[in-house]
Parts: C-alpha cells; sequence; structure tokens
C-alpha cells in the first residue's frame, strides 16, 4: 500500500488501539467517539488486509501483522510531535553557533564592532564570520544556509523579489578632506563637489552612485581621478592631496580620529543610502537568526 492511498488520521487512532487494547478507551484517548473509533478500526483492517486487533475472552489482542507496525507508526507520530512543537528554542549565553553575514565594509567599520561587544557579553561563545559582498547577492548560500545574512546599501546590490528585506538606517553622506585644504570650510558648495576632483570609494569595483545618478540630474559631472575599494586608502590618498571623498557619515566621523582629515557637509539635498538587511525566507522561523537579526538591528537603531 502507498502512503498517499491512506489517511493519515488512521494511524493516531491505531497507535490508541494498540496503546488501550480497547476500542471505548482508544476513543476517549484522542477524543473521537466510541462509534468513530470502530469505524477506524474497520479502515484499518481494510486498509491493511489484516484484522490488526482480535476480540477474546482476555480482551483485544494484536495480530502480528499489528505488532510489526506499531513500532513504526509510533516513531513516525513521535517525530511529527517533535517538528510540530514549538519553535526552535535559542539560549545565546551556551550557544557556539556560527554566523556567516555577507557585506560591505561599511558595515564591517560602523556596525561589527559593536556587535562584537555585545556578544562578549551575552553570547560569548557565538562566531561571527564575514564574507565580503561582491556584485551580486549570494542567493544559494542564503537558501542552503551557508550565509545567514546579506547586510549593505540599495547603492550595492539588487535584491530579488522574493528575498526577505528590511531596511534599517537611511545614512546620510558627507565629505572628506584634508585638514588644511585651501578651499573648502565647513560645507561645500554644489560647485565645488563638481570641481574639485575625487577619489571614488567603491567596495564593488563599480562606477557608477547615487552622488553621480544625483548630480546627473542637475545635469552636472563631478570629477574623479582615483577609483579604490578601501575607505582606509581613500582617506590616506586624500590626507595628502587637495582631493575630496564622499563617503557615510558615521565612517567620516571614524576616519578623522587621526586629525589629518575633517568632515565637511555637503549640500542639503544631497540624497542618502539605505541599509538593508537580507535574508532567505525559508530561514524566517530560525530562532537563532531572528535573534541575531534582532540585536543587530537594536545597534543600528542605537
Amino acid at each position: 500500500m502507498k502512503l498517499h492511498q491512506l489517511d493519515l488520521n488512521l494511524l493516531l487512532a491505531f497507535d490508541a488501539l494498540m496503546i488501550e487494547r480497547n476500542v471505548t478507551r482508544a476513543a476517549a484517548r484522542i477524543y473521537l467517539s466510541q462509534p468513530a473509533m470502530s469505524h477506524a478500526l474497520n479502515r484499518l483492517r481494510q486498509a491493511f488486509n489484516d484484522p490488526l486487533l482480535v476480540r477474546t475472552p482476555q480482551g483485544m489482542l494484536p495480530t502480528e501483522r499489528a505488532l510489526s507496525l506499531h513500532q513504526g507508526v509510533q516513531q513516525a507520530l513521535k517525530l511529527l510531535e517533535q517538528q510540530l512543537d514549538a519553535p526552535e528554542q535559542f539560549d545565546p549565553a551556551s550557544s557556539n553557533r556560527r554566523f556567516v553575514i555577507s557585506t560591505t565594509d561599511y558595515v564591517e567599520c560602523v556596525l561589527i564592532p559593536p556587535l562584537i561587544a555585545k556578544l562578549n557579553q551575552l553570547a560569548p561563545g557565538v562566531h561571527i564570520e564575514i564574507e565580503i559582498l561582491r556584485e551580486t547577492i549570494p542567493e544559494v548560500e542564503l537558501a542552503n544556509g551557508d550565509i545567514d545574512l546579506v547586510l549593505g546599501f540599495d547603492e550595492y546590490m539588487q535584491v530579488p523579489a522574493y528575498l526577505a528585506r528590511e531596511t534599517w538606517l537611511s545614512e546620510p553622506l558627507a565629505a572628506l578632506v584634508r585638514r588644511e585644504h585651501p578651499s573648502i570650510t565647513e560645507q561645500i558648495s554644489l560647485q565645488q563637489l563638481v570641481e574639485t576632483p575625487h577619489v571614488f570609494h567603491s567596495p564593488l569595483g563599480t562606477h557608477d552612485s547615487i552622488i553621480d545618478r544625483y548630480l546627473k540630474s542637475q545635469g552636472l559631472t563631478r570629477q574623479i581621478s582615483v577609483n579604490s575599494q578601501s575607505y582606509m586608502s581613500a582617506a590616506a590618498i586624500v590626507s595628502q592631496t587637495d582631493h575630496l571623498l564622499v563617503l557615510p557619515a558615521r565612517v567620516a566621523k571614524m576616519l578623522c580620529v587621526s586629525g589629518q582629515l575633517r568632515q565637511v557637509a555637503l549640500p542639503n539635498d544631497m540624497p542618502n543610502y539605505q541599509l538593508n538587511c537580507v535574508w532567505h525566507p525559508v530561514h524566517q522561523g530560525l530562532a537563532p537568526l531572528n535573534w541575531l537579526k534582532g540585536l543587530m538591528r537594536g545597534l543600528v537603531h542605537q
């Protein structure tokens, strides 16, 4: 007999009958009426072409076929119960789970350090592994669990509609120049923005950005003299030239700590970056993943 030919509810009735060896008690065990249990027993007998339980002066006794079936049926029912129980529990304090995050150097600079500090307090055994986000979303790795989360700006990634996504942050942009820059003061004008040579930071090696698209909408183009895939190398170039670097404001603030650079405000109507968290919907219910997302979301909002 094929599984699709059997009403799986009959397996619950069979298990109750094998445990109670009495139709009335078996019916009460799974909240059926006595006639309904008798009907289920008749259907079971027809399905397996065996009497299964035989009435005797000593009560109902199982046949050899019933005994051989019951162990497997009990195991299957127990497995189903385990799968249908409450969602997986996750104890961060005792976990040694490894999470893999695909992201850009912005997240590495801004979000990962406070995340690691928080993990040292709450989940010292949890391990974070960073993979650099490339030009395309790692869809296969998200689906099979090799990568847990992708974090990046709209600027750098096109997210397929079927993936789950949350926007966690709208990040303003700022400019960096060397401290003794001769012509740029506290806020750069649109004219200075297009006349000053730029160091262009792009972690993916692309040559387009929201800044360029914004300038194009104004009929303008900026001068890009150097392309760099690293904040540190781009900042080093700016510190020794009269170039400027446009980047997320939080990273700009961090790079000013050395004293060689200063942060400059951009024109007021410049666009912002949108930081997105992306994951595969097949893992939506995983307690460890939901815990990590909640922790990181809280740090971003701080």
